[in-house]
């Protein structure tokens, strides 16, 4: 956000930081759909970083982190198959 005085010159740019953290637990039947979705949430989150440090420090290793991500989606879905078709909030596993 930018203030600006009275002749719209910045004055003050501040800028909110979310530092809030939330997991899933797995636990009972289902959870391997809960661990599909959140996974595939975190590889596309950390993507979106990843296109935006392109040239700056850490562009190479946000993009092994997305990788690695979708290495552990799809090895989830090795595992289980049908059993994680369709995850909450996700249309399907090979969206």
């Amino acid at each position: 956000m930018m203030t600006r005085n009275h002749h719209s010159e910045i004055v003050r740019s501040t800028r909110r930081i979310n530092t809030r953290m939330q997991a899933e637990l797995l636990v009972d039947d289902g959870w391997e759909d809960v661990a599909y979705a959140e996974l595939k949430r975190l590889a596309l989150e950390v993507g979106t970083y990843h296109s935006q440090l392109e040239n700056k420090p850490g562009y190479a290793e946000t993009g092994q982190a997305a990788d690695a991500l979708k290495v552990a989606c799809e090895a989830l879905k090795a595992a289980y198959g049908s059993d994680v078709e369709y995850a909450p909030g996700v249309s399907s596993m090979g969206a």
